[in-house]
């Protein structure tokens, strides 16, 4: 652990972090700034760890905590009730390895305290990103007969969505700042999206789940005339994958030349592409 504190006003909430491992080296480098005789050992003995070896390499992502771990610091931290549980939630959302255990750690989270960082910042958000429809209700405020009816959106929308749905996420999007109420209808505002680090991949490859759900009941909903389902299987050198993501990344930012002005758009459309090995290496 390095001697060279950081200088923080009040000691960290764990209710405002979503990396453990951040909260832990700022709790130690608060601690250190009120107390030269604190230490990593100091603390580790306090949370009745046998060693601080394994607690340094923790806090620097080369080792991940245990649930035993876990629950000698929060006794160490001086943490109880919801900041007790979000902490050990925390932990696992953190090291979770698959996807079904980051959701099921990331729901904890949102559940265990209202004011928590997550919650007041992502759990709307999430949303978003999950649930397909928030999307596309948003890009179709840019369709110049747009009507906004959430009947007429209904109608309009694939995926039977019924108006009450469509009202939710119309209000969920003004709550978001992402539209704004006008005397015709509504108007778009500038994206203000954000998310911490920790949950933005996870939030990215839920809003990737919905894109392919999509594409998969458009194979079988729409005819060929309207859509463009295909797929390419080929070799390739592993020193040209690099180069091959490029073209692809180019190519996405060509596509959007042909988005419409606001207001003079027909139709909203879906564009995925996927690029990923099917092969292990040889």
């Amino acid at each position: 652990m390095s001697e060279k504190v950081t200088k923080l006003e009040a000691e960290p909430d764990v209710l405002q972090y979503t990396n453990y491992r951040l909260f832990l080296r700022d709790y130690y480098d608060y601690k250190k700034s009120t107390s030269s005789a604190f230490s990593l050992r100091y603390f580790s003995q306090k949370a009745g760890l046998s060693s601080h070896a394994h607690l340094k390499l923790a806090i620097d992502g080369k080792r991940n905590l245990t649930k035993s771990t876990v629950t000698k610091l929060i006794t160490g931290l001086g943490l109880e009730g919801h900041r007790a549980v979000y902490f050990e939630n925390l932990v696992f959302f953190n090291q979770a390895k698959t996807e079904k255990e980051k959701q099921t750690f990331y729901t904890l989270l949102l559940k265990a305290s209202p004011r928590s960082r997550l919650r007041r910042l992502d759990e709307a958000q999430f949303r978003i990103f999950k649930e397909w429809y928030h999307s596309m209700i948003l890009e179709m405020i840019s369709l110049k007969n747009f009507n906004p009816a959430p009947e007429w959106i209904s109608r309009h929308l694939m995926g039977n969505l019924s108006p009450s749905q469509v009202a939710e996420s119309l209000k969920l999007l003004q709550e978001l700042g992402l539209i704004v109420k006008t005397a015709k209808g509504y108007r778009r505002l500038e994206p203000l999206l954000t998310t911490d680090d920790e949950v933005q991949d996870l939030m990215v490859k839920y809003y990737h789940y919905a894109g392919f759900k999509l594409a998969a009941e458009a194979i079988s909903s729409l005819p060929p005339e309207i859509r463009d389902i295909s797929a390419l299987t080929f070799p390739v050198k592993r020193s040209d994958f690099p180069a091959l993501k490029k073209h692809i990344q180019l190519m996405r930012k060509e596509l959007l030349d042909f988005s419409a002005e606001e207001g003079e758009a027909d139709d909203i459309i879906q564009v995925n592409i996927q690029l990923f090995p099917v092969t292990r290496g040889v």
